[in-house]
């Protein structure tokens, strides 16, 4: 979400590319000076970019943080450990609420547990693994196509139409995705290792994307905090399942207090406490905002990286980094370069 980044859902995804039919709908806006036009949030910072800034930066860290992580422990071990903490979080908060469990329709608890199984089991029990195997650099910047994955999945379903800047982007994204495999090892070489890590991503980018679409109906009459609360739950209990193996090997008295501060910043800060603070902000300002701040994490994950892990893109891999997520901006808001023009047109016949 990340991945969220990746380690959990991340908000933004569930609304990131926008219905080719709503485009075309009339939205309200409020004018400025010289007719320019001004969100309804204002066009100064507030606390609502302070938060969502904080979160994009506080998930950026996440990705250096679970490396640190998986270096004590095995990648399932680990990875159940923070999501079970993360599910007790989301438990005890929906003990306490007015409505406990409560969605809006009788068979939504079904369809946010099925939600869970694409979201949660399905995304990191591939993720996971796909990270321990990658540099986490390279890492942040496969995770960062997952828009990609949302627009053709969205697209294949009949909800999305995907316009012909959205299919340049796609196209550019694969070969910036190339450089940045390839280039992981100083050159343009590809090993079975770092193509098998960066393929498990993809994989992992199409469990998000399935989550992505298919949550929208159920999103659309659910609280997104209590339907991804359900969804994180029942989604964990599954994994737990799966990772039974590696939490019975785990010797937790061996586990260092780089490894407990791995799983505590993971499981309550990544996980739980930015998906509180990104959802508020998509109720503050609306996912399109929020979306543009989200395409800095990939970006501040490989700074973070540099510092804490004393990674460094090559040169091949930074150009490809540039590419990909130029295409991936292409992919998910290229529309509105042919807006702009079309608007300018207008206006310059008017």
């Amino acid at each position: 979400m990340s991945q969220l980044i990746h380690s959990l859902p991340r908000a933004e995804a569930r609304d990131m590319l926008r219905i080719d039919t709503e485009h075309r709908q009339p939205r309200l806006k409020k004018t400025g000076l010289a007719g320019l036009n001004v969100s309804t949030n204002g066009p100064r910072l507030g606390r609502t970019d302070l938060l969502m800034l904080l979160t994009v930066l506080l998930w950026a860290i996440n990705v250096s943080v679970l490396k640190i992580g998986l270096r004590t422990m095995s990648p399932h071990g680990f990875n159940a450990v923070r999501l079970a903490l993360a599910a007790i979080a989301y438990l005890a908060v929906l003990a306490v609420s007015r409505d406990k469990f409560s969605l809006a329709r009788k068979g939504d608890g079904w369809k946010a547990a099925g939600l869970g199984l694409l979201g949660i089991t399905g995304y990191q029990i591939v993720f996971i693994q796909a990270l321990a195997r990658m540099n986490a650099s390279t890492a942040s910047v496969v995770m960062g196509t997952s828009p990609i994955f949302i627009a053709l999945l969205a697209t294949a379903v009949g909800k999305e139409r995907i316009s012909l800047a959205g299919w340049a982007g796609i196209a550019i994204s694969v070969a910036g995705f190339l450089l940045v495999v390839s280039g992981e090892n100083g050159g343009l070489v590809f090993t079975w290792e770092v193509m098998g890590g960066a393929g498990m991503i993809l994989v992992a980018n199409a469990f998000w994307a399935a989550y992505t679409v298919f949550s929208k109906p159920v999103l659309g009459r659910n609280s997104a905090f209590r339907l991804a609360a359900v969804g994180t739950i029942a989604g964990t209990l599954i994994y737990l399942l799966f990772a039974a193996r590696d939490l019975a090997a785990v010797d937790w008295a061996r586990i260092p207090w780089q490894g407990w501060g791995a799983i505590l910043y993971s499981g309550l800060v990544a996980i739980f406490l930015c998906f509180v603070l990104w959802y508020r902000s998509v109720q503050a300002v609306g996912s399109s905002k929020t979306g543009v701040y989200g395409n800095l994490t990939p970006v501040l994950a490989i700074l973070f990286a540099g510092v804490a892990l004393g990674e460094r893109l090559s040169v091949l891999q930074a150009a490809g980094a540039a590419i990909t997520l130029f295409g991936v901006y292409l992919t998910r808001s290229g529309y509105r370069l042919f807006e702009r023009k079309g608007g300018l047109d207008a206006a310059q016949s008017d």
